[in-house]
């Protein structure tokens, strides 16, 4: 990982991976020729394989193929390296490492910190070779807070002189984040860094401007990388005419945080990438309708909170439709063709008009071309204060005969405006509860009378049902004691059903996180209580 941070102070650990100590003032940086870092540019830093993509070229050209790097860091690293080998043992003098063939000693490298890589081209022209081979990790990430002025200028003139350096070694990501003004004053560096990546073969690219008082605009030529494999963006703005321009045609990874976009540009980016398998949105902006037109796309999570429409017009092979706040802005959700669709959420009373295939959903009767068979997880939000709510959610059921896993959310102010006591239909039959759901999720539980009734409605009508999991909001007014008494009751009359209850630190969206966040999903900042 290729890192350019500030050198180590109280405020910087040096046990980073991959960390630069980055030098007394910032390197030095011609605009015209744009040749690499002097000698002076590396003084006192600590060697890795940024410096030598930017510390060498005024260094003499060594025979061996390592010309980048200064002088007095090869000396130093030939001084260590003969410390090491005057203390080792007569038996040890076999190179075990350097019998293992180049691929496995590429790949050894790949995954050392940087300096630790830049370290073994001392041991040989092989070594220095291999070095030249192996991946690079480029992380650029402006020092916070700035200090002795390695702020935004210097971050980018590091960045200029590393990748204008004579040595085009192969980046496999570029990690950039910055704070304050950004790279406001130099947009065509960044377009430039962008262009040189495209011909290095990047497959990762993750931009993040973090919290930003003002939205930068991001070059076109983000967008015409054609090795790329993985995008994420933070904080920054899309180009609005970048849609004629797009050719991401390996890109499979779509990541979009708090971005603003021209509807044509998301639009083009979901539609015309052949390889995109995931696409995460979140909090974006500029966008009021997003229509699916994708072969590949396999997975779309997202906030679609600020959308009036969501369309799956043409998606064979999307297994996974999660959006959160499409509660909230009452959206239109239209979902035309999606025969391999498994888990979709959240929906709800006020998500109108739910189109499934062809046919309008509105809480009545349901009709057979209604039905969405291969939906196995469902997550929907009950407002147990509206009236109706226990026959547009017993209907909703009834459109999906196959689910296995269904995930319930209250909605916020149901308990809070309650009106008035409705029954649930225990005489009407709903094909999934009977038969095949066998975990129940309930979400941001409090105990509430209401949320109890709905779970002994769930539980007279199930027979296949194993699992109820309730995850409640620490320091949420429900009693522990009495719930694990009440649950102790409710299994003696149920005994095949296994009852857990949760506690978690803030709300959640249980399948939100569960399949958008996949790291987060081990039950973190939850605890049981049975």
């Amino acid at each position: 990982m290729c890192c350019v941070n500030s050198p180590t102070t109280a405020s910087t650990t040096s046990s980073q991976l991959g960390q630069i100590v980055s030098p007394d003032r910032p390197p030095s940086f011609s605009a015209d020729c744009a040749p690499p870092l002097s000698d002076e540019g590396f003084d006192g830093g600590a060697p890795d394989r940024s410096s030598a993509d930017s510390g060498g070229g005024g260094a003499a050209d060594h025979d061996d193929g390592i010309s980048e790097f200064p002088a007095p860091i090869v000396d130093e690293f030939d001084a260590r390296a003969q410390a090491k080998r005057s203390r080792a043992e007569p038996g040890d003098a076999a190179d075990r490492l350097g019998e293992l063939p180049d691929a496995i000693l590429l790949s050894i490298l790949s995954r050392l910190p940087l300096r630790d890589a830049a370290r073994s081209t001392t041991l040989s022209s092989r070594w220095r070779r291999l070095f030249d081979q192996s991946l690079l990790d480029f992380n650029a990430c402006q020092p916070f807070p700035p200090e002795g002025g390695r702020g935004c200028v210097w971050l980018v003139r590091a960045i200029d002189a590393i990748l204008a350096s004579g040595r085009a070694i192969p980046v496999r990501s570029f990690r950039f984040l910055m704070y304050g003004r950004g790279f406001t004053d130099h947009v065509p560096s960044v377009t430039a860094w962008f262009r040189v990546l495209a011909t290095r073969g990047v497959r990762e690219v993750d931009v993040n401007m973090f919290h930003m008082a003002w939205r930068l605009t991001l070059p076109p030529s983000l967008l015409q990388l054609a090795s790329l494999e993985t995008l994420s963006v933070c904080f920054c703005d899309l180009p609005n005419d970048a849609a004629s321009q797009l050719q991401l045609p390996l890109l499979r990874r779509l990541h979009l945080s708090k971005v603003k976009s021209s509807q044509e540009t998301l639009q083009a980016m979901l539609s015309h990438c052949p390889s995109l398998e995931c696409a995460k949105l979140v909090n974006i902006t500029g966008v009021d309708k997003i229509c699916l037109r994708s072969k590949s796309l396999l997975r779309l999570y997202g906030g679609f909170g600020s959308l009036t429409e969501l369309v799956v017009e043409d998606a064979p092979n999307l297994e996974e439709l999660v959006g959160i706040r499409l509660l909230n802005s009452g959206a239109a959700v239209k979902i035309v063709f999606a025969p391999k669709l498994q888990v979709l959420g959240y929906l709800a009373k006020n998500v109108r008009p739910l189109v499934l295939h062809d046919t309008v959903f509105d809480g009545g009767i349901v009709q057979f071309r209604t039905l969405m068979c291969s939906v196995k997880t469902l997550a929907i939000q009950v407002s147990f204060s509206d009236k109706g709510h226990t026959i547009f959610v017993a209907q909703l059921l009834k459109c999906f005969p196959c689910l296995e896993t269904l995930c319930v959310e209250p909605e916020n102010r149901s308990v809070s405006h309650l009106v008035a006591f409705e029954a649930w239909d225990t005489t009407t039959s709903i094909q999934c509860i009977e038969h095949s759901v066998t975990k129940v999720v309930f979400e941001n539980f409090g105990g509430h009378d209401c949320q109890w009734r709905f779970l002994h409605f769930l539980l007279g009508m199930a027979r296949a049902l194993k699992t109820i999991e309730l995850y409640r909001l620490k320091g949420e007014d429900c009693d522990t004691t009495q719930v694990q008494l009440l649950f102790r009751s409710i299994n003696r009359v149920y005994p095949g059903v296994q009852f857990l209850l949760f506690t978690a630190c803030e709300p959640v969206n249980g399948l939100y996180l569960c399949h958008c966040c996949p790291g987060r999903c081990q039950n973190e900042n939850r605890v049981s209580l049975l």
